[in-house]
């Protein structure tokens, strides 16, 4: 938390942290920021994500073919603020990327911090673990690992010095497969999602859970309710100067609405029944110099899938990708990335993926 004074002005610049700067007759701070990149990707097989490796868009009809692609829509912008108030510092931050629909720029986080404890807006679900993202050149990500950003309301306590509970009201998703009967999904609730974090000097342990409720409600007039849940255990552990291990499991039916997936199939007479999904992940990340450094990560999903769901839906999957870059000038790097990845239907139908990617990024601010 950055402290202030409250009767502070442009004359204080010279106190303000690097890239911070105060608006005029205010006591706010403002930063403004993000940075630049060029994507340059070959598919050596069809996936149907052009400018991310998403292994659930890996056709599994023994297509054919190859694709290069260019692009910058990972290119990034953001403001952040900081004000001193009667109630704790007061933050707002807003952050947008350029994968919107073609290439417009679309919100990707929102949010205001009242004091050390609150949170109103767009932020990570505080049932992930965002300091442990695959720090891939690939946008997407693996697939079973939880990754979703959610409007929420959040309240932070901590419990120690290097222990902290959260707990969250989220938004929900009606991601479903829907019953014969003519009907709407509903979400009667929002979804509560909790994490309780230890950080240490050897890294950090993280803990999380979910609840939440999906209905149906048919045009005759019935409804059905179907409860979900899952847990999440997540962390990273320091190793030599510069090293990292990350880790991640996750376990629970409906965890697949924090990755895009389907929260509920249909059983064998035709009613919702939750899909229990399962993720895993490991990575290293390695330090070769000063200027070079690499990712290796792996990830692992399956799904449970019900008897009424079709045999199209995704059984399993699994995704790798290694990297090298190299950190020519501070806050800038170019780098290669081969991908691998596979999907599995229920049918039993499969199909690859491979792909390489290389990169150019520069943060400002």
């Amino acid at each position: 938390m950055i402290k202030v004074n409250a009767q502070a002005s442009s004359s204080d610049k010279d106190e303000l942290p690097p890239g911070w700067w105060m608006l005029p007759k205010t006591s706010t701070q403002f930063k403004i920021g993000g940075y630049v990149k060029l994507d340059m990707i070959h598919d050596f097989n069809p996936i149907g994500s052009t400018d991310f490796f998403d292994v659930t868009k890996i056709p599994t009809d023994g297509s054919e073919g190859e694709r290069t692609t260019l692009h910058a829509k990972e290119t990034r912008l953001y403001i952040d603020t900081k004000t001193p108030t009667k109630v704790g510092v007061i933050r707002t931050y807003i952050e947008g990327d350029f994968y919107g629909t073609s290439g417009a720029f679309r919100l990707r986080h929102a949010f205001v911090d009242i004091g050390d404890k609150w949170r109103a807006g767009q932020w990570w679900s505080n049932f992930m673990d965002e300091s442990i993202i695959p720090s891939t050149l690939d946008f997407e990500k693996p697939a079973a690992y939880v990754f979703a950003r959610h409007p929420m309301l959040r309240y932070k306590q901590a419990l120690s010095e290097d222990a902290y509970l959260a707990v969250a009201l989220e938004q929900p998703n009606e991601r479903a497969q829907a019953p014969a009967d003519p009907g709407v999904f509903e979400s009667p609730y929002p979804d509560l999602t909790a994490r309780f974090r230890l950080t240490k000097k050897w890294g950090h342990l993280q803990v999380s859970g979910f609840a939440a409720q999906i209905r149906y409600r048919q045009t005759a007039g019935q409804t059905q309710d179907v409860g979900l849940y899952g847990v999440n255990l997540s962390g990273q552990i320091n190793v030599l100067e510069k090293d990292k291990v990350i880790c991640q499991g996750v376990y629970g039916p409906g965890v697949g609405r924090f990755r895009g997936g389907l929260s509920t199939g249909l059983d064998a007479n035709g009613n919702l029944e939750a899909i229990i999904d399962s993720g895993f992940t490991l990575g290293y990340q390695h330090a070769w110099s000063p200027a070079f450094s690499s990712l290796l990560v792996y990830n692992q999903g399956s799904n449970d899938n019900t008897e009424g769901q079709p045999g199209s839906d995704i059984k399993y999957t699994n995704y790798f990708a290694a990297n090298l870059l190299w950190h020519f000038v501070e806050n800038a790097f170019a780098g290669v990335e081969y991908l691998h990845g596979t999907r599995e239907d229920k049918s039993q139908e499969d199909g690859t993926a491979n792909r390489l990617q290389f990169s150019v990024k520069y943060k400002f601010n």
